[in-house]
C-alpha cells in the first residue's frame, strides 16, 4: 500500500486538505495527516482536526509521496518549519513524488523541488516563486512533481495523485459522481433571489455529524458556507466533540446537539452511508426534521446518503429531489431527478461526494446570497463549474 504524507499546518485550507486525504483513502492508499503545527490543527476557517502523526515522527524514507495543501497562513507556517522543508527536500532527492496545490508550490520552491520544472499555482503566487516555469494549466505533472492551481481543483489534483501512485482514479471518480459535479447546466444567474446582497442578518446553517459521515464532502460545504458569510456550525452527538468520519479522520464539531439548533435556518445532512444510517436511527434528529418541515422559514437540505434521512423523517412526499445515483427507490414518495442539485419548496438536495461545491452554492443562493465572487476565488469555473 502506497504511503502518503499530507502536511497540515494551522491555517491550512480545510476543503483542499481533507478532500485530498479523503480521495487517497478511497483509492485504498495509506494517506496520513502529518501535523506540522502539532497534533491539533486548526484550519483557515476554524475547523479543528487531529493529525495522525507529527512531522517530528515522520521519517521521509517511509513515504512514497508528500503533499502540501494550500491556505495562505498554512503555507506560511509550513515555510517557517525547517523540519517540513528538510522532509520535502529529502523526499525529492530520493526520487519520491512531491505535490502541492494553491499556494502550496511555494513550499516546494523553498525545498528546491521546482528547479527545472513546469508548475502551476494560485494566480499571483507565482510571483513569490523563484524557480521553475509557471503555466496557467489547472493541474501539471512534471516528472515527480505535481501541482494544481486552486481550491476547486482539489478533486482533479487528488485524482492525479492517485494515478501517479498507480491507483484507479476512474473508479473513484465514478463512485464520487465527479463527472457532472463541475459541469452544471445552471449558472449563478439562473436562480431568482430575493436580494442581490447578503441578508442583513447572516443565515444560520447547522450541519449534523454522526460517526461515518463523509469528511471531504462535509467540510467542503462548511468551508464554502463560511466563505459566503453564512453562520455555519457543525453539531455532534458525543461529549468528546470529535467525530470519526467514514475515512477515519477525527474532526472536532462546534456544538453538541441539540444546543441552540432551533435558532438555525437550515439543517444540512451530509453523506456517508454509516453516518446517514446513524442519523436515521436517532429519534431526536427525525423529530427535528418532522418539526422543521412544518415550520415556516426552515430549510431541510441533504446530499448523497443524507437524503435517506429525509425519507426516514417522511418529509419528501411529492417533492422533487435528487440523491446518490440510483437512489430513487430509497426515496419513496418523492419525484426523483437525476440532476446535480434540486431545490423544491423547503427542500434542497444534491447527488454525491464530489457535489459539495454546487450543493453549498445552491443552498446559499436560495437564501439570497450572491456566490459569484466566492466561485471566482475558489477557481470553480476553472475546474469546470459555472461562475459567471
Amino acid at each position: 500500500m502506497k504511503k502518503i504524507a499530507v502536511l497540515f499546518a494551522d491555517g491550512a485550507e480545510e476543503s483542499e486538505a481533507l478532500t485530498i486525504v479523503d480521495i487517497l483513502r478511497r483509492a485504498e492508499m495509506d494517506a496520513r495527516i502529518v501535523g506540522v503545527s502539532g497534533k491539533n490543527i486548526t484550519g483557515a476557517h476554524g475547523i479543528e482536526m487531529l493529525a495522525d502523526i507529527r512531522i517530528e515522527n515522520a521519517d521521509s524514507e517511509a513515504w512514497d509521496m508528500a503533499v502540501v495543501p494550500g491556505g495562505y497562513l498554512g503555507v506560511e507556517n509550513l515555510l517557517e518549519s525547517e523540519k517540513t522543508i528538510r522532509f520535502i527536500r529529502k523526499m525529492h532527492d530520493a526520487g519520491k513524488i512531491t505535490a502541492a496545490i494553491c499556494a502550496g508550490p511555494r513550499v516546494l520552491d523553498r525545498a528546491g523541488v521546482l528547479a527545472g520544472k513546469t508548475f502551476t499555482c494560485y494566480p499571483g503566487q507565482e510571483k513569490l516563486i523563484g524557480s521553475g516555469t509557471f503555466t496557467e494549466a489547472p493541474v501539471v505533472a512534471d516528472g515527480t512533481c505535481i501541482t494544481a492551481a486552486g481550491p476547486a481543483l482539489c478533486y482533479a489534483f487528488s485524482y492525479a495523485l492517485v494515478d501517479a501512485l498507480g491507483g484507479d482514479s476512474l473508479a473513484v471518480k465514478n463512485r464520487m459522481v465527479y463527472f457532472n459535479a463541475f459541469d452544471e447546466e445552471r449558472s449563478v444567474k439562473d436562480l431568482p433571489r430575493t436580494s442581490s446582497e447578503k441578508p442583513a442578518v447572516p443565515v444560520k446553517a447547522a450541519v449534523l455529524m454522526k460517526e461515518g459521515y463523509e469528511e471531504g464532502e462535509t467540510f467542503s460545504i462548511v468551508d464554502i458556507l463560511r466563505r459566503l458569510g453564512l453562520t455555519c456550525h457543525t453539531f455532534c452527538f458525543d461529549e468528546s466533540m470529535y467525530v470519526k468520519g467514514m475515512h477515519q479522520m477525527m474532526i472536532r464539531a462546534d456544538k453538541l446537539f441539540p444546543a441552540d439548533i432551533e435558532e438555525y435556518d437550515a439543517v444540512v445532512l451530509p453523506g456517508g452511508r454509516p453516518g446517514g444510517q446513524n442519523l436515521k436511527e436517532d429519534p431526536e434528529v427525525i423529530g427535528l426534521l418532522k418539526r422543521w418541515n412544518q415550520t415556516e422559514g426552515k430549510t431541510l437540505s441533504a446530499l448523497c446518503s443524507g437524503t435517506t434521512v429525509l425519507a426516514e423523517a417522511d418529509v419528501i412526499e411529492g417533492k422533487h429531489m435528487t440523491g446518490y445515483t440510483g437512489y430513487a427507490e430509497n426515496l419513496p414518495g418523492a419525484v426523483f431527478e437525476e440532476k446535480l442539485t434540486v431545490a423544491d419548496a423547503n427542500l434542497i438536495t444534491s447527488q454525491g461526494p464530489a457535489t459539495g461545491y454546487p450543493f453549498a452554492f445552491r443552498l446559499a443562493e436560495t437564501f439570497g446570497y450572491d456566490t459569484g465572487e466566492v466561485r471566482s476565488r475558489l477557481m470553480y469555473g476553472y475546474a469546470g463549474g459555472k461562475d459567471e
